[in-house]
């Protein structure tokens, strides 16, 4: 061996390889015939950590340092100390040759920045990234021989850094979701359908296939029926099968299986990967399913709410009642009415709305509604009534600025006495299909003042219908309160002109409100004898 080789190649790792290469047989000779160029690359080649290939002459033959050698996969070394660059890189000579060829001519460096290379170096076709710079080696005369390839591998940083952008989109597309399970499904599916690090995903919920990203998974159906009954994650052929959603006490909501990028081993940093996105997938669902929980429980709740809260209608065939609460909400609302029996045959009836809906709205709502019945039960006219609610309101947080429409129906008299506080006007429908609006006893909501209330006394004659409702009936965003009032009277004209008492409420409802209703609306009908 010649004395300088023996002197710039280190006997471990590469070197020791390069030692025992027959360099003779190769188009370089023996490295006691080297020139200065080559013996200068080779001793800088040796003496750092840095990854370096040199390669010199025709061939292009290729010497490099244990840097370099993590670059040649499972499959390239140590056959290729001494190969001729062509040769051991046919697979991407396509990308690369060109760039030896740029540098042997012009005789100027190459910079590329995590150049995409399809390497077959550990028995499959690998994504690999590397940043590197081809520099000219010359010879005694100046010639450029040879070039020398400065290299870090970009891979991991590339591939973790993707991995990292789907685990933020996954996050941020099912954060927040609380609707129905099959609409987190495809959300989820949605972001692994388009990430370059899964290779096909399914999701089931219960028994069925609620989303994929397309391909075939019957060689996984034992590992996910285990997984649907509550079994472990399972890792088979590269592909995860994990239970998702499980709470505890409770079966999983169904099953995910993952396979990862075929293009990069499967190591712990692709199944930490996988294992991530099934976690994050599987947290929203059984958020999502827990929050469908806590609504049924609360409608629950709130059905017995309604049913206490809410007056059984009148049995009398001259009054007629609905009551409809705001669509996705709870069964029970801010919106109230009621109908109370006074002396001398005469009604109480107050429809009211308190601001909001949902369960602490019912709660303000049944209070008002109780004091409003002790009120009248105990023989006072609506002005008054109002005032004492005025004074309650005051009294229970969160009740101000409720309205309320109260009156006093004498069927004997065939009169009306009414007050409002800031309540939208009573309709009369006539029997000869004429309208009119009972506002002239309007004040403000209560608990907003305290001076005394105003009433009316209006007269009704036979046949005529008293409407009173909650704004939700009317009221729609975007739009003039007027339009909606005129919309009413047209619909309650034509509804009670060919209906029945008992049908104008749904009548109304369904001709008003054709779509869903975002209020909560009570209705109260009274027919004149």
């Amino acid at each position: 061996m010649s004395d300088w080789f023996e002197a710039a190649v280190p006997n471990s790792g590469c070197g020791a390889v390069a030692r025992a290469t027959d360099w003779a047989s190769t188009s370089l000779g023996d490295p006691s015939g080297w020139p200065a160029g080559l013996r200068s690359a080779v001793e800088l080649c040796f003496s750092t950590r840095f990854a370096v290939l040199v390669t010199w002459g025709p061939d292009l033959t290729m010497i490099y340092n244990d840097g370099y050698r993590a670059m040649l996969g499972s499959d390239l070394h140590p056959r290729a100390m001494g190969s001729p660059a062509a040769t051991l890189w046919g697979q991407i000579w396509d990308d690369i040759g060109p760039l030896f060829t740029e540098v042997l001519t012009s005789g100027e460096p190459t910079w590329n920045v995590d150049m995409l290379l399809w390497m077959n170096r550990s028995g499959f076709l690998e994504e690999t990234r590397f940043t590197f710079s081809y520099s000219p080696l010359r010879d005694d005369d100046g010639t450029v021989r040879g070039v020398m390839d400065i290299a870090t591998e970009t891979t991991d940083q590339v591939v973790n850094q993707r991995r990292l952008g789907t685990l933020g989109l996954l996050s941020t597309a099912l954060h927040g979701r609380r609707g129905d399970l099959r609409e987190v499904a495809e959300a989820a599916m949605d972001v692994l359908a388009a990430s370059e690090d899964i290779g096909y995903a399914h999701l089931y919920l219960g028994p069925d296939r609620v989303a994929s990203t397309g391909g075939d998974d019957a060689a996984h159906a034992d590992d996910v029926a285990a997984a649907r009954r509550g079994g472990a994650v399972s890792w088979r052929d590269g592909t995860l099968v994990v239970p998702l959603g499980a709470r505890r006490g409770r079966s999983p909501l169904g099953a995910l299986v993952l396979g990862g990028n075929r293009r990069r081993p499967l190591d712990d940093v692709q199944r930490s990967f996988l294992e991530l996105l099934a976690r994050t997938t599987g947290t929203a669902l059984a958020e999502a399913e827990e929050h469908r929980d806590e609504i049924t429980r609360a409608r629950t709740v709130s059905d017995a709410l309604q049913d206490a809260m809410v007056p059984a209608p009148p049995r009398s065939p001259l009054w007629c009642t609905r009551y409809r609460p705001a669509d996705d909400s709870l069964s029970v609302g801010g919106d109230w009415f009621d109908v109370v029996s006074g002396p001398d045959a005469t009604s109480g009836l107050v429809v009211g709305d308190c601001v909001g809906h949902g369960v602490e709205a019912a709660a303000r709502m049944g209070r008002l509604s109780s004091a409003g019945r002790a009120v009248m039960l105990d023989g006072a006219g609506p002005a008054r009534t109002l005032e004492m609610l005025d004074v309650f309101a005051r009294t229970v947080p969160g009740s101000e600025f409720a309205t309320v429409f109260c009156g006093v129906v004498d069927p004997v008299a065939r009169t009306l006495v009414y007050s409002s506080a800031g309540h939208p006007p009573a309709l009369v429908v006539g029997a000869d299909g004429g309208t009119r609006w009972l506002d002239r006893a309007r004040g403000t909501p209560l608990a907003v003042t305290t001076e005394r209330r105003p009433e009316h006394t209006e007269p009704l004659a036979a046949g005529d219908t008293v409407l009173l409702y909650t704004d939700g009936l009317v009221e729609r965003r975007g739009e003039v309160l007027t339009a909606g009032l005129e919309r009413l009277a047209r619909a309650a004209a034509t509804a009670c002109a060919d209906a029945t008492l008992d049908e104008v409420p749904d009548r109304l409802l369904s001709d008003v409100l054709p779509d869903a209703a975002r209020d909560d609306v009570a209705i109260v009908l009274y027919r004149v004898p």
